[in-house]
């Protein structure tokens, strides 16, 4: 799996791994791997609102919520003093 950390290129993590086939997995190692791989707020909002109607899983939820912690406290290159919004 090749990872993209910028927002620009998150929508084809969506598009390759959609929320339904990634958290459809039953181990939580190669879905910690696909979360890890997603660079904007956006793509992680839509896997954790997948993960919370569908099977709300604690653990899941847990690791999206971390990596977008991560991406916050990640110095964002554009500099336009925006602000992530908070899962």
């Amino acid at each position: 799996m090749v990872c993209v950390t910028s927002s620009d290129d998150s929508d084809q993590i969506v598009e390759k791994l959609p929320p339904e086939r990634l958290l459809a997995a039953d181990r939580l190692g190669p879905i910690r791997a696909g979360i890890r791989c997603m660079g904007s707020i956006e793509t992680l909002q839509q896997y954790l609102a997948h993960e919370t109607k569908h099977r709300n899983r604690t653990q899941v939820q847990a690791a999206i919520r971390m990596r977008a912690q991560q991406l916050r406290d990640t110095p964002s290159d554009e500099g336009d003093g925006e602000t992530n919004p908070i899962l």
